[in-house]
């Protein structure tokens, strides 16, 4: 019951971001964000139709096959968020017309991408879909030697293209694959989370030194390897700690004020287990 009203708050926050995207910024800019919502865009700029019910409408026989495909949870759970994310777009778009930005199209590309990772991310960490070319990159993933990812994003590239020809302006092309890029970078912060600590390797000849420093001043953990220069075939101590990212310019101070002749690697870390760091969650 908990992981369920998780995955369902995580979903409503998703169907309402979403639309907040498409109608405020994206669709009156004429942003495409590839996809059948941006098939349902061209369409509305076209022929006037409504957005969210042309973007229900295409929808539906994709649906029928997600749910035959992956499942009858993935079905429910697509099929709540597209009905959700149509009609709340339509809603936003006519009621809340005053909201609608219409400056700088890169403005609303950028906003657009932000928002539309956001709600989409949300809408994933629900074990949700939104349809549209995440079950037809899930099909060509499964029928040929393409990744979802990678089926996806050429679904989205044709997409996009025909926007641009279909508006006559090819401007829209590239505000459309910064915003295509930005929510796929804000979709990965909202199901990852940003890099929270960073694993520091020290090749060092004082390791003692090295090792005592950032244990009493920092008091975090460090272990020790047996390193070999494959240049100078000389050995040498190899510390490795893990601190938080704020801790980082303390630490190379450390080392520097004990060797300034150390080689120090900082690298991303994901996740840490164990005591002074918090579990992700």
């Amino acid at each position: 019951m908990k992981n369920n009203f998780k995955d369902f708050l995580y979903m409503a926050i998703g169907v309402i971001l979403c639309p907040v995207a498409y109608s405020f910024f994206l669709v009156p800019a004429k942003i495409n964000t590839g996809g059948l919502s941006g098939i349902s865009m061209i369409i509305h700029h076209l022929f006037n139709t409504p957005f969210g019910i042309v973007l229900l409408i295409a929808n539906i026989p994709l649906l029928v096959i997600g749910v035959k495909q992956f499942g009858a949870i993935f079905g429910v759970r697509t099929v709540i968020a597209v009905i959700l994310i149509s009609l709340i777009s339509d809603l936003f778009s006519y009621i809340f017309k005053f909201l609608v930005f219409t400056g700088n199209p890169l403005l609303s590309a950028v906003y657009g991408g932000v928002f539309l990772g956001m709600g989409l991310g949300f809408i994933f960490k629900g074990r949700g879909s939104t349809g549209g070319s995440d079950i037809v990159g899930r099909l060509m993933s499964k029928y040929s030697s393409f990744s979802v990812g990678y089926s996806i994003f050429i679904i989205d590239s044709i997409i996009i293209s025909l926007s641009g020809l279909a508006f006559r302006n090819y401007e829209l092309i590239l505000y459309s694959f910064i915003t295509l890029f930005l929510s796929s970078k804000v979709i990965d912060i909202v199901l990852e989370g940003q890099d929270y600590a960073s694993g520091v390797y020290i090749f060092t000849n004082k390791p003692d030194e090295i090792s005592g420093s950032i244990m009493k001043n920092l008091s975090r953990g460090v272990s020790a390897f047996k390193g070999l220069g494959m240049y100078m075939k000389e050995e040498k101590m190899v510390l490795y700690c893990v601190v938080s990212k704020r801790e980082i310019s303390i630490l190379t101070q450390l080392i520097q004020n004990e060797d300034r002749e150390a080689f120090v690697v900082v690298t991303n870390v994901h996740e840490v287990l164990g005591k002074g760091f918090p579990r992700r969650t």
